[in-house]
């Protein structure tokens, strides 16, 4: 059967999807009210007020705006931090599964004191304007930098929030009235005193949470908004807002993160549609994908799974590979030019405690090797290309100076065949044992493609580990290959020396890993050990991921060295988009 054409990948799922919605009616003029197709953000953060040397935790909510449910529409997320001068911090790519991703920022002693925004948003939500991005204010001190004018002046005016974090005149709904009920074992802790924290559930129920319990803040009046405050000014909005252009300039990532990209032509004669196009995130748990440019030259790849190297290898297969330059598309700005930021203001009076929280945090970081998070594993996808029939460790072999002679003498069913203009490739018996001089089949390198055989074939063998096999025909994205030969090499680095001409090397921005974050405990088992490490926490909790489907949920969490009012907060969502809200207090002394 013919090779199916036109076959622009992401593309021609999106246009599908997009022409769907014209013809329902539900991407519109500028009176068209939000569509279900739109999203609402929100992020649940452990602070309104950063030091440097701190974390910023962050939690990614995000939903659908006709029926508050979760989304399962967006699988990226993006949080950043600007500034007032409307510069950017930071900005994080986020998975989300089922609307749902985590992330952290550790606050360098680089940037300075001020007044910043944390704002969070999908690829879709850029097509309208920035109103219903979720938005929050965060002051910042750093107290390492001699300039604090940005948040000292001004001393006799008020410093009530901006109309961006206001929460209104909104009353809150209770909804843990009716789903949950909340206690703490005391109200008053002594240092590294056990609490525990017990949820009941009311009915049935199954969403998702984040709890944060961190020292109250006395410097600021930044208030932390959420989520039942939040949902009640998006239903209040709701109407008012659209989707935005009939044809918007980015598109939804629907299977996972997006990269795209275009060729350019060195002849301007030379067409641009069909181009097969492959990109490689070589490492242990290599990535491989295939794709074929449109009528434009555009190219799309999907990356619905993780990888652990962002390092990135794109390239045209086939005759025309050095006919063309590749560009790869970069991630659009937002104009932050008409933000309105919340004024942090800091008095002399206030000294003592910024001192003493600095101090908290450096000792804190002193130590953070003894409490390190911990990098979630990445979850295993075997895809067609990583399926092998015969695994060779050449270890167990007679070692050979080559890949040529270790192919004629250790590896079955595999030859040498004279080749084309390329030069010589490496050749596969079927799985039939059948022989096709004219079919070629995937050569990996570390997880690199390898489309000119001869740039290896001589390369030397006492550097690889392992040959993995496959006689099974491999297709990718309608592109067939006769058999799979998967090359390891003992250090794993093959790719940090390979270059062509016809490949352009580039590191992707990719979405942070996701973490389990330190848990200080006070055991009989670990006393001793505990006992000999100072313990300035502020931050006593953040569990980015509470689920209550139990009947009955206990928390546990320690109090640290360190005396004064701190804050149980919790945030999140049912699975039919509820909005769960709830604060306590308890005093450490």
């Amino acid at each position: 059967m013919e090779m199916i054409k036109k076959n622009f990948g992401f593309w021609v799922a999106s246009f599908a999807f997009l022409l769907s919605l014209n013809l329902m009616g539900q991407v519109g003029s500028t009176n068209t009210p939000r569509s279900a197709y739109q999203e609402i953000v929100y992020l649940h953060h452990n602070k309104a007020l950063v030091f440097a040397g701190e974390q910023l935790y962050y939690k990614m909510y995000v939903l659908q705006s006709g029926t508050k449910a979760m989304s399962n529409f967006s699988k990226i997320g993006y949080v950043e931090l600007v500034g007032e001068d409307s510069n950017v911090v930071f900005r994080h790519k986020i998975r989300l599964n089922n609307g749902i991703g985590q992330g952290e920022f550790f606050i360098p002693v680089t940037v300075p004191s001020g007044n910043y925004k944390l704002i969070g948003y999908t690829q879709w939500m850029k097509n309208s304007d920035m109103d219903h991005f979720f938005k929050s204010d965060i002051g910042l001190i750093n107290p390492f930098q001699n300039n604090q004018t940005s948040i000292a002046q001004n001393l006799d005016e008020s410093n009530s929030p901006s109309p961006d974090t206001d929460p209104g005149n909104y009353e809150t709904e209770n909804t843990q009235n009716r789903i949950f009920t909340f206690a703490l074992n005391k109200k008053t802790f002594t240092f590294r005193d056990q609490g525990i924290l017990t949820i009941k559930a009311l009915q049935k129920n199954s969403g998702s949470y984040s709890l944060s319990i961190s020292k109250l803040d006395t410097i600021g009046k930044t208030p932390l908004l959420s989520a039942q405050g939040y949902m009640l000014q998006q239903r209040a909005a709701d109407g008012q807002k659209i989707i935005g252009s009939t044809n918007p300039d980015n598109l939804p990532e629907l299977r996972g993160e997006l990269v795209s990209g275009r060729i350019i032509p060195k002849d301007p004669n030379l067409k641009l549609e069909e181009e097969v196009v492959a990109l490689s995130l070589p490492g242990e748990q290599f990535v491989l994908k295939l794709t074929r440019t449109n009528g434009n030259g555009e190219f799309y790849f999907n990356l619905n799974q993780e990888y652990q190297n962002n390092g990135a290898f794109v390239q045209i297969l086939g005759e025309n590979k050095d006919a063309f330059a590749i560009e790869l598309d970069e991630q659009s700005s937002i104009n932050y030019a008409d933000l309105k930021f919340d004024q942090l203001v800091i008095t002399p009076q206030m000294t003592d405690l910024i001192l003493k929280r600095s101090v908290h945090n450096q000792v804190e970081n002193a130590f953070i090797e003894m409490k390190r998070d911990t990098v979630q594993p990445i979850q295993q996808i075997l895809p067609v290309y990583r399926n092998f029939s015969k695994v060779y460790d050449l270890d167990d072999y007679t070692r050979f100076s080559t890949i040529r002679e270790t192919a004629s003498e250790v590896l079955e069913h595999v030859w040498i065949h004279r080749g084309n203009k390329d030069g010589e490739q490496l050749k596969i018996r079927g799985a039939e044992d059948e022989i096709d001089p004219n079919s070629i089949p995937l050569v990996l390198m570390d997880g690199l493609l390898i489309q000119r055989h001869s740039d290896i074939i001589d390369f030397d063998a006492k550097r690889i580990k392992k040959v993995n096999l496959s006689r099974e025909d491999c297709v990718i994205n309608s592109i067939v290959y006769k058999g799979i030969i998967a090359m390891e090499t003992i250090d794993g680095n093959f790719h940090q020396e390979f270059s062509r001409d016809f490949i352009l090397e580039t590191e992707l921005f990719s979405p942070l890993p996701s973490k389990r974050y330190f848990n200080q405990q006070y055991t009989a088992r670990n006393t001793s050990k505990s006992a000999q490490i100072p313990d300035f926490r502020e931050q006593l909790l953040w569990l980015p991921e509470v689920t209550l489907e139990e009947e009955t949920t206990k928390i546990e969490f320690y109090t640290s060295d360190v005396a004064g009012t701190y804050e149980v907060y919790l945030e999140g969502f049912t699975e039919q988009g509820d909005p769960v809200s709830w604060k306590e207090t308890f005093v450490v002394k």
